[in-house]
């Protein structure tokens, strides 16, 4: 018996931690067969100027999110593995729209690691058909409080399997 108690609180113990850890769940972008690509210009930061995306992005699925507080509902997912093409730089995002909605809530991509945001609909859309966000000459600002921009044209493709209004 003593041995049994043992065992179960082992293999809670060990729930709890993947639970609290993130393990188990699908948080990481993995590999897709869509192609995205994103052409950084006007950078305040010259060197991040250039495309970054040589083949398919990694992708998160569509999560539908209704917040606590002053928040909408959003839909949100995250890609990796934009490479700069000829050089080790890379890109990666967190997208946020509202269901239903054209164009972006948020966007928040870092290149080179460098974080830059969003939040206005400016110069995005949302293509659901096309299983696509847009950007067309998207000014970001760096989340560091620097006050650097770059302007960001491009795709990012979204998995199928979104939920209603995603």
């Amino acid at each position: 018996m003593n041995s049994f108690f043992k065992t179960c609180t082992a293999l809670a113990a060990t729930s709890v931690l993947l639970v609290a850890c993130g393990g188990g769940n699908d948080d990481d972008p993995t590999p897709s067969n869509e192609p995205g690509v994103l052409t950084v210009t006007s950078a305040t930061v010259g060197a991040l100027n250039g495309v970054y995306g040589n083949g398919a992005l990694n992708l998160t699925d569509v999560d539908k999110k209704n917040p606590v507080g002053s928040v909408p509902e959003l839909c949100t997912f995250r890609f990796d593995g934009a490479n700069k093409v000829g050089s080790p730089a890379t890109a990666f995002g967190d997208i946020r729209y509202r269901p239903d909605a054209t164009g972006l809530y948020q966007a928040f991509l870092t290149f080179d690691g460098k974080e830059y945001g969003s939040d206005d609909a400016t110069d995005t859309v949302v293509a659901r058909d096309k299983e696509q966000i847009r950007l067309t000459s998207k000014t970001l600002t760096a989340t560091d409080g620097s006050n650097a921009t770059l302007r960001v044209t491009g795709i990012v493709p979204m998995r199928t399997n979104r939920p209603s209004g995603c």
